[in-house]
């Protein structure tokens, strides 16, 4: 089975005039809830193959802490689509990069996350800050045509309830 994990980023500080969108850092309650979450999930995992992640700040300051909290240590590459790009470019290039992993994960920004998790699992989902959507599937073709079934989904909120 393959696993494909969405997560999106961590609380970042607010928009500004002042700070361009692309260069918004984690706050400290972000990097605080990334860790919490992170680690929540690499108990769960074990293993992640790979990490993509969108170039924004606030995002690869998410998928580092993450990348951390795995003992595999796992490669980290960035994806240009995950900033800005449309649910159906993201697909395409993601079926091109997941080929011979197993648990692949992909960090990201709303609303995009939110329709790509509807897309791929038929369910109408929300990521908040920090949350994380584990996908699986016999393959990354099933996943990212829409055949995936949700396994989990966890986020701060629900770690502290």
């Amino acid at each position: 089975m393959k696993n494909l994990i969405l997560v999106r980023h961590a609380k970042a500080e607010k928009r500004s005039s002042e700070i361009d969108d692309f260069e918004r850092k984690l706050t400290k309650v972000g990097k605080n809830d990334s860790r919490e979450v992170a680690e929540y999930v690499a108990k769960i995992l074990n293993k992640v193959d790979l990490l993509i992640t969108s170039p924004a700040l606030r995002a690869k300051e998410t998928a580092e802490i993450f990348a951390k909290s795995f003992k595999s240590k796992p490669k980290v590459i960035e994806e240009e689509l995950l900033y800005a790009g449309e649910v159906e470019e993201i697909i395409e290039k993601i079926s091109n990069i997941t080929k011979g992993y197993n648990n692949v994960m992909i960090f990201g920004h709303n609303p995009t996350f939110d329709e790509l998790a509807k897309r791929l699992t038929g369910d109408d989902l929300h990521l908040r800050k920090a949350g994380v959507i584990c996908i699986e599937g016999e393959s990354f073709d099933d996943i990212l045509s829409g055949k995936g079934k949700l396994k989990w989904m966890v986020d701060p909120k629900s770690l502290s309830s």
